[in-house]
């Protein structure tokens, strides 16, 4: 394996961390800002920032418009939802979800692994915060899953990047199997979360009614989100297999951009073709032949995995070799407080909480939007971590993992 660029400082090294090297040794103090992998930082924020690309639709217009882009109306709208499905869709919520089973490996793998319990109380408190985001702010959390789900990786951190990746594709096999042979049909499906004709006129009824409309709505959502799409519909699987594939990738040295940049060139060109399949079978008719919609099925997998390569391969090949990347990496370093601070962006324009957009917004303004917060994010997260060591919530969830305030405020420089 040939050295890259970012192999002889492959982490950003900053003076200020308050971790000491024997509360390193006991594994029982964070990880400072000095133990910070550029590479995974910069596409932890490249995901955060294009996961919002996808829900600010389910935010403006319900889990119809999300589901069916053909209700877009705008006179660009149809081009701009089949950008969003060829590049966008499916493929940044996966990189997202490896990155946690990847920060897993890296907490629990390492040669001085965190203690247990630290990880244990670390995933209790994610629960927390994102069982307070599913009820209050916005039904379509995915915080609380990685918690719930991280109980369960944790178990898979040590073993070899062959086995983890065997283990992934085991798991995808057997849920495409699934799919198939016992297809699973859901009944009493909360408003939230219907499709249908006369969906987005309830929707918007609650979305521009009360606080408690919202509150009541969203608990009503608890039961299907987390027992029928979660549990029966084996989304907790998927969860697994995807962050059992982000800790092979990291074993792997593709996420420290440890690779040669041939490597990384040629990964994301493989991706890339792997996407474009499910593409080709479209646009080919594919989907009307007998047993079409179970190729489908297959060829999503192929779409959604090899799209995410191709993304990864071209952030941490480009880091690899040398680009800085400063703005990502700082909103991926901010990545939990930025996915928070998205759904309260989302209630304060879509909401009564706020402006009361719901519904009004073609899929172009929402592009304006969306790049409008993008540039917001990309600009202040840079000037924030001039002054503070961690973002806001990455602050609360620390201070509260381990019992105590953590320091926020970076050390004034001598002189």
């Amino acid at each position: 394996m040939a050295p890259s660029a970012q192999t002889t400082t492959p982490i950003a090294q900053t003076p200020d961390s308050p971790v000491t090297t024997a509360a390193i040794t006991n594994g029982v103090a964070p990880t400072g800002a000095k133990s910070r992998i550029n590479s995974l930082d910069a596409l932890r924020g490249l995901a955060v920032l294009m996961i919002f690309v996808v829900n600010i639709k389910m935010m403006a217009n319900g889990y119809n418009h999300y589901a069916d882009r053909s209700l877009w109306e705008g006179a660009f709208d149809p081009a701009i939802g089949y950008v969003h499905s060829v590049f966008v869709h499916g493929k940044f919520v996966t990189i997202f979800t490896a990155l946690f089973g990847a920060g897993l490996a890296l907490l629990l793998a390492r040669d001085q692994p965190v203690a247990m319990p630290i990880v244990l109380r670390r995933l209790f408190w994610l629960a927390v915060f994102g069982a307070i985001h599913l009820i209050f702010i916005r039904e379509g959390d995915i915080v609380l899953q990685y918690a719930l789900v991280g109980v369960i990786a944790i178990a898979f951190v040590r073993q070899r990047a062959t086995v983890l990746f065997a283990l992934g594709f085991a798991i995808q096999a057997a849920l495409l199997f699934a799919a198939i042979v016992f297809p699973v049909e859901y009944t009493d499906i909360p408003i939230l979360w219907e499709t249908g004709p006369d969906t987005h006129l309830e929707v918007e009824r609650i979305m521009l009614g009360s606080f408690a409309d919202h509150v009541s709505a969203r608990i009503d959502t608890v039961k299907f989100y987390l027992f029928d799409l979660f549990i029966v519909g084996w989304g907790w699987l998927d969860k697994l297999s995807v962050m059992i594939f982000g800790m092979a990738l990291l074993k792997t040295g593709f996420l420290t951009g440890e690779l040669a940049p041939k490597a990384y060139l040629k990964i994301g060109v493989a991706g890339a073709l792997s996407a474009s399949l499910l593409i080709a079978f479209r646009l080919s008719g594919g989907a009307e032949l007998p047993y079409g919609e179970n190729a489908l099925n297959a060829l999503w997998i192929l779409h959604r995995f090899g799209g995410a390569m191709a993304w990864s391969a071209l952030v941490v090949g480009a880091v690899a070799m040398g680009w800085r990347a400063a703005a990502l990496a700082a909103a991926g370093r901010a990545a939990f407080s930025i996915y928070i601070l998205q759904s309260v962006i989302g209630l304060a324009l879509f909401s009564s909480l706020g402006l009361g957009l719901f519904g009004q917004l073609t899929l172009g303004a929402l592009s304006l939007v969306t790049l409008a917060v993008t540039a917001f994010f990309l600009i202040a997260a840079p000037l924030w971590f001039a002054r503070y060591r961690f973002g806001p919530l990455e602050w609360a969830w620390r201070s509260l993992t381990y019992g105590e305030r953590q320091p926020w405020l970076r050390a004034a420089k001598a002189g």
